[in-house]
């Protein structure tokens, strides 16, 4: 029972240290904003570090920013916001700050790159019954976490790298769909290959088809008629006068 009250305290400190850190996600090659946070009083001394490195410090004069910061970024003195121009995956890390001698929230950064065009490989089995849908895709680190999903007739979505289809299938188009934290990606449509195996379904389309053209030939038998009539009937009337 003794040992509570240092487990209580432990967990408490985990929840802190958790908190004390922003996680910042963002794509290669964008723009990105670092802020501190809001501070009263006007800001007279700024200090941001990446990692352990110093990458901009102010006093009231120019800010001069580290050899690596040097190129592409700037700070806000009003504000203390940092700003990251086209950021790198090798920028990606903890940035500290202090805004006149005081410590502020560390802010994660985490620096991904845009998932690819991913590509749908089919493989069915012999009988032509039922075939597996798989989502392919050049998955590298710097995607970070990667989430897949099946977009089945631009409704239905379904997670999952593979998609099972059979014969008793509904949906005609197939789109596997890819998503990081920082963007998404489509592949190309792919139609439903059982379709057009299915006999009862090539049936019903040849009856479809067959009925619409009967119903097309009525309209222009009646069409026609109606026409023979009306002409049948302004010659006898020209013969009679």
């Amino acid at each position: 029972m003794s040992s509570t009250p240092s487990v209580v305290l432990f967990l408490a400190w985990i929840t802190t240290d958790v908190h004390s850190e922003k996680i910042l996600d963002r794509l290669r090659d964008s723009t990105v904003v670092l802020s501190p946070d809001h501070v009263e009083d006007p800001i007279t001394i700024i200090t941001w570090r990446y990692k352990t490195h110093l990458a901009a410090d102010w006093n009231g004069q120019k800010a001069p920013f580290s050899r690596i910061f040097k190129d592409g970024c700037s700070l806000n003195t009003e504000t203390g916001e940092l700003t990251i121009n086209s950021v790198r995956l090798e920028d990606g890390g903890v940035y500290t700050t202090q805004i006149n001698n005081k410590t502020q929230t560390a802010v994660k950064l985490q620096v991904f790159s845009p998932v690819p065009k991913p590509n749908i490989t089919l493989s069915c089995n012999p009988e032509e019954t039922q075939c597996t849908l798989s989502c392919t895709f050049n998955r590298t680190d710097d995607l970070g976490e990667v989430h897949i999903f099946w977009i089945l007739d631009d409704k239905l979505k379904k997670e999952g790298k593979e998609l099972n289809i059979t014969k008793e299938t509904k949906e005609l188009m197939f789109i596997c769909s890819l998503e990081n934290s920082v963007s998404s990606g489509n592949s190309s449509e792919l139609q439903n290959p059982l379709f057009f195996k299915n006999e009862d379904v090539l049936y019903l389309v040849f009856f479809a088809l067959y009925t619409s053209l009967l119903f097309v030939v009525g309209l222009i038998i009646i069409h026609q008629s109606k026409k023979n009539s009306s002409f049948h009937l302004f010659s006898k009337s020209v013969f009679i006068f």
